[in-house]
Formats: structure tokens, C-alpha cells, sequence
């Protein structure tokens, strides 16, 4: 049944890493998503047996969602750069998809809208179905599952912590949550040049979180604070996430460990989950290599260790900084240049 790949590819568990602190840790975080949409599709039937699926991702939902079509005997193509290293592309390959590589980097600024460009032409060309885990609210609310074994396991949660991308994770885990806590503070990690929150859109070497389009799943005003990292402050917290946890993850689980343990320490009286959404795999060659790290300049005594809080936006540059959302709209934000936190 396609409901098996559930069971075989997204346990999750909650992880206590010291009394007021845990980490919700996926294996694969967005099969939930990809599962969610498809099922949906297949449900009310926008997608059929001879239906072609498109996407555009560079990461854990092209693989997910490789995984959910091959398992409903569905077409899928993925639309991606070069982020989605050789082993990843032939994985997916394996599974049947066809992998088209954007001839696009990281230093490129708009690496998603070019990716998105090329979808909507093989769209045009050939009536495939786009996913569209950016806009469809399926994304957002396949995560009510996550949200109630987080709870049954944790208890009440004061503080949730996560990197936001499509908005997905972040916004249906704490829609749920407050389902139960209404009061539960949710803190989201974006990265310099990502236009999630107010910033103009540029270079972003820290992929897997960020955007440089604006998706419809990204619900603003849920937000309480915002953080951005930079990529030597997520890689080396991917690293102290697995010297003091054991557990080794990619930079974004290092990111959220990062500015969650900083809840943590600042408050001993509030519990705090992370999200953990991705695991080491795809970085054995790149964050988890010395030589690859001195190489590229990425150095241990190098990123900040505390937060610097930004009275805008637009104020956030390097390291690492903190803006008071205040559960806000993207306007009302922006519109307050002058004001401050």
C-alpha cells in the first residue's frame, strides 16, 4: 500500500538532549509532505495512473517524493541544480525519476525562480502536474502527525525551532502545536539573502533552508522571532551537535540545535523542540570533511556564538542575528523601518 512507505521511510522520535531541551529528528521529514500531496491528488483525481509529476527541489523532497511516485507507479520529473550531488541523482534515478539540473549555483540569486522558469516550460510543453510544494497547502498540513507524537512524547512546548524553506514544516508543526498551546513561541531560521523575511534576495551558501521565491505556505504572521545564520555558523553547529549529542545531522538540524539550545540556556524554565530534518548523509563530503571545510574557509573559531539583535530586516548581515517578528505580517514588518525591538 502506499501508506507502507510511511511506516518504512519517516519514523520520527523525540530526542531529549538535556531536561528542558529535544529535538523532533526525521529521517526524511518531507515524505510527510510529498506522501500528503500525492495521496491527495490521487484522492480527488487531479492525478491519474498516466499522470507526469513535477517539482522543483535540490534536496530531501525530490527524494521523497521519487520515493512516493515510484511507490504509486507515477512519472516524476525534478527540476534542480547543482546541489543535488551525483549520489543523490543516481538514487533517484534508480527510483525512476528524471533529474534536470539548472545550470545554476549557489552564488546565483535566483537559483529557485530559474529552477522554476524551466518547470513551467516542461509544464507547458507536456500538461505534467506540478506538486507545488511551495503553494500547496498539503504540504503544510501533513504535519499533523509529527505535531502529535512531538506532544504525546514531549508535553507541553514552549518553544519551537525551526529552519523554514517552503514554510511547510515550520508553520504546520506550529499550527497543530497550538492547537494545544496557544502561547507556544515559534522561532524560525532563515539565511542571509533569502527573501523569506524581508531581505533581498542574494548569494546563499547555506542551502536546505531559505528561499528566493516566496511561497503561500509560509504564513508570516506565526512567527514570533526570526534568525538568520549564516553557513559557517550552521556547519560548525552541525558539528557541536554531534560532539555533545552524538548525533550526526546536516546544517540545518546544526542550525536549529544552534538557536535552540540558545532558548534553552536563556530560559531554564521553558521547553524547547528543535526540528531536525535531515541527517548526515549527503554531507559525509562537504561539512563533515576537514579538508573541504579549510578549503572553502569555513573555520571553528570563526562563527558567532551569540545572537545580535537587528531593529529590521534588512539590518541582518553575517554571523548570526535575531529580529522580533511578533507575529506580524510581511508588510507590517517591512513597513517599520524605523522602529525598534
Amino acid at each position: 500500500m502506499l501508506s507502507d512507505i510511511i511506516s518504512a521511510h519517516a519514523p520520527l522520535k523525540i530526542v531529549s538532549l538535556r531536561p528542558n531541551l529535544a529535538a523532533i529528528d526525521f529521517r526524511l521529514m518531507k515524505i510527510f509532505p510529498a506522501f500528503n500531496i500525492i495521496e491527495a491528488g490521487l484522492r480527488n483525481g487531479e492525478i491519474g495512473p498516466n499522470t507526469t509529476v513535477v517539482e522543483t527541489s535540490s534536496g530531501t523532497m525530490a527524494l521523497a517524493l521519487a520515493i512516493v511516485c515510484m511507490k504509486a507507479s507515477l512519472k516524476l520529473h525534478i527540476f534542480g541544480d547543482r546541489a543535488i550531488e551525483p549520489p543523490l541523482k543516481r538514487t533517484m534515478e534508480e527510483l525512476g525519476t528524471e533529474v534536470h539540473l539548472v545550470d545554476a549555483t549557489a552564488s546565483d540569486a535566483n537559483i529557485q525562480l530559474l529552477r522554476k522558469n524551466a518547470l513551467l516550460d516542461f509544464v507547458n510543453r507536456t500538461g505534467a502536474i506540478w506538486s507545488r510544494q511551495y503553494d500547496n497547502l498539503g504540504n503544510r498540513f501533513s504535519y499533523a502527525r509529527p505535531a502529535e507524537e512531538a506532544i504525546r512524547q514531549f508535553g507541553k512546548i514552549d518553544i519551537l525551532v525551526a529552519a523554514v524553506g517552503s514554510g511547510g514544516s515550520s508553520c504546520g508543526l506550529a499550527h497543530y502545536c497550538r492547537a494545544f498551546f496557544p502561547e507556544m513561541k515559534l522561532v524560525g531560521i532563515d539565511t542571509f539573502g533569502s527573501v523569506l523575511f524581508g531581505q533581498l534576495a542574494g548569494q546563499r551558501d547555506l542551502r536546505g533552508l531559505g528561499n528566493s521565491i516566496l511561497p503561500h505556505n509560509l504564513h508570516h504572521q506565526a512567527f514570533d522571532e526570526v534568525h538568520w545564520l549564516g553557513a559557517n555558523e550552521a556547519y560548525q553547529a552541525a558539528h557541536r551537535l554531534h560532539r555533545e549529542t552524538s548525533l550526526k545531522r546536516g546544517p540545518t538540524s546544526g542550525a536549529a540545535y544552534l538557536v535552540a539550545k540558545w532558548y534553552a540556556d536563556l530560559s531554564q524554565k521553558s521547553k524547547v523542540l528543535a526540528v531536525f530534518p535531515d541527517d548526515s548523509n549527503r554531507y559525509e563530503h562537504n561539512i563533515y570533511d576537514p579538508r573541504w571545510m579549510q578549503a572553502n574557509g569555513y573555520q571553528a573559531k570563526l562563527p558567532a556564538t551569540e545572537p545580535v539583535l537587528v531593529p529590521h530586516p534588512l539590518h541582518a548581515d553575517n554571523g548570526w542575528c535575531r529580529f522580533n517578528w511578533s507575529r506580524r505580517s510581511l508588510a507590517a514588518v517591512m513597513s517599520s523601518r524605523h522602529s525598534t525591538n
